[in-house]
């Protein structure tokens, strides 16, 4: 089970996101930040890709291998930003949008979080529901 951040916006509804490491962000890096609309971190990502190429490509023209081995550093270390900051540019994404953060609960998906979410604030609906199933 993981740990969820439930967000609800006034019309939207709920939104669910994950709390800790966030592996699709970091082997896909520029593309999911491009994919989940994040344009500041997609925008930061393409400069440090573009930066530590151009490094890596310089060491090696110059014969500089300490210098290569810095830009592969920082390659290396990118991806690794992107899966621990992705949930807080989601979570900043959200709070842009309208949304408010309403719960956070341990659920295996996120809808399961969102519908804990849902009987925690209205309790009376999920009695019922609970009655509507018997």
């Amino acid at each position: 089970m993981q740990i969820y951040r439930v967000y609800k916006h006034p019309q939207r509804g709920f939104a669910a996101i994950t709390s800790g490491f966030n592996w699709s962000a970091a082997v896909f890096s520029l593309m999911w930040t491009l994919s989940s609309s994040l344009w500041g971190p997609s925008f930061l990502l393409l400069l440090g890709w573009v930066f530590a190429i151009a490094g890596i490509t310089a060491g090696g023209i110059m014969h500089l291998p300490m210098v290569s081995m810095a830009f592969l550093g920082l390659a290396t270390l990118l991806p690794l930003w992107a899966g621990m900051s992705a949930t807080n540019w989601l979570e900043g994404n959200l709070k842009k949008q309208g949304y408010s953060l309403v719960n956070k609960v341990r659920a295996n998906t996120s809808q399961g979080a969102i519908v804990t979410t849902q009987r925690k604030l209205d309790p009376s609906s999920a009695k019922k529901s609970a009655a509507r199933r018997r």
